[in-house]
Protein backbone atom coordinates (compact mmCIF):
# COMPACT_ATOMS: atom_id res chain seq x y z
CA UNK A 1 0.00 0.00 0.00
CA UNK A 2 1.20 3.62 -0.78
CA UNK A 3 0.59 5.81 1.83
CA UNK A 4 2.80 9.06 -0.24
CA UNK A 5 1.23 11.53 -2.23
CA UNK A 6 2.39 10.00 -5.17
CA UNK A 7 4.78 6.97 -5.94
CA UNK A 8 8.58 8.06 -6.59
CA UNK A 9 11.52 7.16 -8.54
CA UNK A 10 14.02 6.61 -5.88
CA UNK A 11 17.33 5.86 -6.06
CA UNK A 12 19.32 3.96 -3.74
CA UNK A 13 23.42 3.46 -4.13
CA UNK A 14 24.86 0.90 -1.62
CA UNK A 15 27.83 -0.87 -2.04
CA UNK A 16 26.41 -3.84 0.69
CA UNK A 17 23.22 -5.43 -1.65
CA UNK A 18 21.77 -6.76 1.42
CA UNK A 19 21.10 -3.54 2.42
CA UNK A 20 20.54 -2.34 -1.08
CA UNK A 21 17.80 -5.03 -1.69
CA UNK A 22 16.04 -4.47 1.72
CA UNK A 23 15.68 -0.78 1.04
CA UNK A 24 14.23 -1.51 -2.36
CA UNK A 25 12.02 -4.22 -1.17
CA UNK A 26 10.44 -1.71 1.63
CA UNK A 27 9.99 1.11 -0.85
CA UNK A 28 8.79 -1.04 -3.58
CA UNK A 29 6.25 -2.29 -1.56
CA UNK A 30 4.92 1.99 -0.61
CA UNK A 31 4.57 2.06 -4.46
CA UNK A 32 7.47 3.54 -5.33
CA UNK A 33 9.88 2.88 -8.16
CA UNK A 34 13.28 2.02 -7.10
CA UNK A 35 16.61 2.12 -8.92
CA UNK A 36 19.15 0.71 -7.58
CA UNK A 37 23.63 1.42 -7.82
CA UNK A 38 26.35 -0.28 -6.09
CA UNK A 39 28.67 2.50 -6.23
CA UNK A 40 29.06 5.98 -7.16
CA UNK A 41 30.21 5.28 -10.71
CA UNK A 42 27.11 3.21 -11.29
CA UNK A 43 24.86 5.91 -9.67
CA UNK A 44 26.42 8.44 -11.91
CA UNK A 45 25.66 6.14 -14.73
CA UNK A 46 22.20 5.82 -13.96
CA UNK A 47 21.55 10.19 -13.22
CA UNK A 48 22.77 10.21 -16.56
CA UNK A 49 19.57 8.66 -17.64
CA UNK A 50 17.18 9.97 -15.00
CA UNK A 51 16.90 12.29 -12.15
CA UNK A 52 15.08 10.85 -9.27
CA UNK A 53 12.85 12.38 -6.66
CA UNK A 54 15.02 10.96 -3.56
CA UNK A 55 18.30 9.68 -3.36
CA UNK A 56 19.80 7.89 -0.73
CA UNK A 57 23.55 7.18 -0.25
CA UNK A 58 25.50 4.88 1.89
CA UNK A 59 28.08 6.67 3.09
CA UNK A 60 30.71 3.96 3.02
CA UNK A 61 31.61 2.87 -0.33
CA UNK A 62 34.37 1.52 -2.61
CA UNK A 63 36.48 4.10 -4.43
CA UNK A 64 34.29 6.76 -4.30
CA UNK A 65 32.67 7.31 -0.90
CA UNK A 66 29.31 8.37 -0.06
CA UNK A 67 30.11 12.03 1.33
CA UNK A 68 31.78 12.88 -1.92
CA UNK A 69 29.02 11.88 -4.36
CA UNK A 70 26.88 14.21 -1.90
CA UNK A 71 28.73 16.92 -2.07
CA UNK A 72 28.91 16.52 -6.14
CA UNK A 73 25.15 16.53 -6.62
CA UNK A 74 24.28 19.17 -3.79
CA UNK A 75 26.48 21.42 -5.98
CA UNK A 76 24.59 20.53 -9.21
CA UNK A 77 21.27 22.67 -10.09
CA UNK A 78 19.05 19.66 -11.05
CA UNK A 79 19.64 17.92 -7.84
CA UNK A 80 19.08 21.12 -5.70
CA UNK A 81 15.33 19.80 -4.98
CA UNK A 82 15.59 16.45 -4.67
CA UNK A 83 16.14 15.04 -0.70
CA UNK A 84 19.31 13.35 -0.77
CA UNK A 85 19.73 10.78 2.18
CA UNK A 86 22.82 9.60 3.89
CA UNK A 87 23.04 5.78 5.22
CA UNK A 88 25.74 4.80 7.56
CA UNK A 89 27.12 2.73 10.59
CA UNK A 90 28.97 5.80 11.52
CA UNK A 91 26.48 7.69 13.15
CA UNK A 92 28.64 10.00 15.35
CA UNK A 93 27.54 13.44 15.33
CA UNK A 94 30.26 14.61 13.27
CA UNK A 95 29.62 11.90 10.73
CA UNK A 96 26.06 13.70 11.16
CA UNK A 97 27.18 16.80 10.78
CA UNK A 98 29.80 16.28 7.59
CA UNK A 99 27.01 14.97 5.99
CA UNK A 100 24.57 18.29 6.84
CA UNK A 101 27.02 20.12 5.45
CA UNK A 102 27.69 18.50 2.21
CA UNK A 103 24.26 18.75 1.44
CA UNK A 104 22.34 15.98 3.19
CA UNK A 105 18.45 16.91 3.45
CA UNK A 106 18.53 13.48 6.69
CA UNK A 107 20.92 10.86 7.60
CA UNK A 108 19.89 7.43 8.65
CA UNK A 109 22.35 5.27 11.12
CA UNK A 110 22.54 1.62 10.77
CA UNK A 111 20.81 -0.62 11.17
CA UNK A 112 17.24 1.10 10.75
CA UNK A 113 13.96 -0.54 10.68
CA UNK A 114 11.87 -0.17 7.70
CA UNK A 115 9.25 1.60 9.53
CA UNK A 116 12.58 4.33 9.78
CA UNK A 117 12.62 4.29 6.16
CA UNK A 118 9.46 4.59 5.19
CA UNK A 119 8.21 7.78 7.77
CA UNK A 120 11.66 9.40 6.19
CA UNK A 121 10.82 8.98 2.81
CA UNK A 122 7.24 10.06 3.02
CA UNK A 123 8.29 12.91 4.91
CA UNK A 124 10.67 13.57 2.70
CA UNK A 125 8.08 13.68 -0.44
CA UNK A 126 5.70 15.16 0.93
CA UNK A 127 5.35 18.90 0.05
CA UNK A 128 5.06 21.07 2.83
CA UNK A 129 1.63 22.26 3.98
CA UNK A 130 1.18 25.92 2.74
CA UNK A 131 -1.81 28.39 4.25
CA UNK A 132 -3.33 29.98 1.40
CA UNK A 133 -3.25 34.02 1.75
CA UNK A 134 -6.93 35.74 1.40
CA UNK A 135 -7.04 37.53 -1.39
CA UNK A 136 -7.82 40.37 0.65
CA UNK A 137 -4.92 40.25 2.71
CA UNK A 138 -2.59 40.15 -0.71
CA UNK A 139 -4.05 43.29 -1.68
CA UNK A 140 -3.52 45.14 1.58
CA UNK A 141 -0.13 43.92 1.62
CA UNK A 142 0.39 45.31 -1.88
CA UNK A 143 -0.88 48.43 -1.33
CA UNK A 144 1.37 49.23 1.68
Amino acid sequence: MNTSQHPATILVVDDERAYRDAIADVLRSRGHTVLKAESATEARKVLDLTTPELIMLDVMMPEVDGLTLLRQLASEPRFLAVPLVMASAKAMPTDRWTAWERGASAYLAKPFTFEEITSLVEHLLTPPETEAVPFEMVERLAAN
